[in-house]
């Protein structure tokens, strides 16, 4: 190799030594650069990814006044007023029952029986139903019926079947009365379940 470079020109000769003199030097920049380079787009990359996360966590900042107000009148409103009270079956079919018959018995009906079904897992819920017959009038099912469904905690007839007290041919009742249904209802509500049971265990 030096040979063949003996031989050439030495006009040719200097134009190789400043040829390798710029590759050895692009050699050596590049071995320095490059690295530098690569880490300094690395920790480019990184800061602009930090900082967008940064600004979405901005974003979301600034909506906490907003959230915040949203939370409040949700607990303003209250919605556990839709469920029953209690969570243990036996104490929400007791309290499913009270309401039941305050709203019969505040009607002019008549209870004659009353029993309470076996609670049922529906979701992170449990559902109570209460089973009553009671005798009443027309005029006072339609109360208890509105009584029932029409405010908190929301309860639902899912069976209802009525008969007529008198049903043979030709019956009147007396001037001014109503005459009286055996109805025979069963109501359901909703409790949470208890601390610590979940619908799965």
């Amino acid at each position: 190799m030096n040979a063949a470079i003996a031989k050439l020109p030495p006009p040719q000769q200097r134009a190789l030594a400043v040829a390798l003199l710029v590759v050895a030097t692009v050699l050596a920049l590049s071995a320095v650069l490059l690295p530098l380079y690569f880490l300094h787009k690395h920790y480019d990359d990184t800061i602009a990814a930090v900082s967008d996360r940064l600004e979405r966590y901005r974003r979301v900042a600034a909506q906490a006044p907003e959230y915040r107000k949203a939370l409040d009148a949700m607990r303003e409103k209250d919605g556990r007023r839709f469920f029953l009270k209690n969570t243990a079956p036996n104490l929400a079919g007791a309290e499913l029952q009270e309401y039941v018959r305050a709203a019969i018995e505040g009607n002019a009906g008549r209870i004659t029986t009353s029993s309470n079904q076996g609670a049922r897992d529906d979701g992170r819920f449990k559902q109570i139903i209460v089973t009553v017959q009671f005798f009443a009038t027309t005029p006072a099912l339609q109360k208890i019926l509105h009584a029932i469904e029409a405010q908190p905690p929301y309860l639902v007839v899912e069976n209802i079947s009525i008969r007529p007290i008198n049903a043979f041919r030709g019956f009147k009742p007396g001037p001014g009365q109503e005459p009286e249904v055996n109805v025979l209802l069963d109501v359901a509500g909703y409790a949470f379940a208890e601390p610590g049971k979940s619908a799965g265990k």
